[in-house]
């Protein structure tokens, strides 16, 4: 599968969308922490713009998102690991489920 620019830009930007207001972030709150203006997140966001590596890295890095899931419907071979199965049943839990998940962990390292 060849990958073209609108196919990057409009995956990337649904997932930074999703992330970011699944954070309850602000647009501007996200731009002013990342040192970009609010038109380039909007227009990342709104697919008209993919933004720089280190932008990418930066909206990671404070959205908590891995590259791998921006890119991962892209990618012709998917990763199949159980680190990536166990990441995205991760995305789905709620705040509450993630620390309940994180105190099963560890229980279970400490008594096994």
């Amino acid at each position: 599968m060849l990958i073209t620019s609108p196919d990057l830009l409009k995956v990337v930007g649904k997932k930074i969308k999703k992330a970011r207001i699944k954070k309850g972030y602000t647009q501007e709150y996200v731009a002013e922490h990342i040192n970009i203006s609010t038109d380039l997140l909007r227009n990342i966001e709104n697919s008209r713009n993919v933004g720089s590596l280190s932008t990418l890295l930066n909206l990671c890095n404070i959205l908590d998102i891995t590259p791998n899931y921006l890119f991962y419907e892209l990618m012709e071979k998917k990763e199949n690991s159980i680190d990536t199965t166990l990441y995205q049943y991760f995305q789905t839990f709620s705040k509450s489920d993630k620390e309940t998940f994180k105190n099963i962990i560890v229980h279970i390292d400490k008594n096994y």
